[in-house]
């Protein structure tokens, strides 16, 4: 079963002397596979000032209502980078599986191959001996 993730925001800090410009956004991010919900939260900086943003401003009496949630979401995902959400859900993927008993990793030493040896490394003397 896939799991569906699912981005809201929990906070904002503002700038009251800025228009209410939004210097920081937290959101909680859930990934649910079946009946197991699992979360964590991210949060971004928003440097710069509403006069930076220019005619692309938004109001947060506008950013209040249903549709403004999915345009902070995005702000976020852009912040954070692709990577960075990527890396997100895979963490909430990882606590999934284990909390369903999956397997998420296996470690697997040289000393478990037919490689050949490791050179031995050559230690250097203390000085103070």
């Amino acid at each position: 079963m896939a799991t569906t993730f699912t981005w809201k925001v929990e906070s904002l800090k503002t700038d009251p002397n800025d228009d209410n410009y939004i210097t920081e956004a937290s959101a909680k991010v859930f990934g649910t596979e079946g009946s197991v919900i699992k979360a964590t939260t991210v949060s971004c900086l928003f440097p710069g000032n509403k006069s930076a943003v220019g005619s692309d401003f938004k109001t947060i009496d506008d950013l209040k209502k249903a549709d403004g949630e999915a345009i902070i979401v995005g702000w976020i995902k852009t912040g954070i980078m692709d990577y960075k959400v990527a890396k997100i859900e895979k963490i909430i993927q990882n606590s999934i599986d284990t909390h369903n008993s999956k397997v998420i990793e296996t470690s697997l030493t040289a000393a478990d191959t037919s490689y050949s040896a490791q050179p031995t490394e050559t230690v250097t003397p203390d000085p103070t001996e």
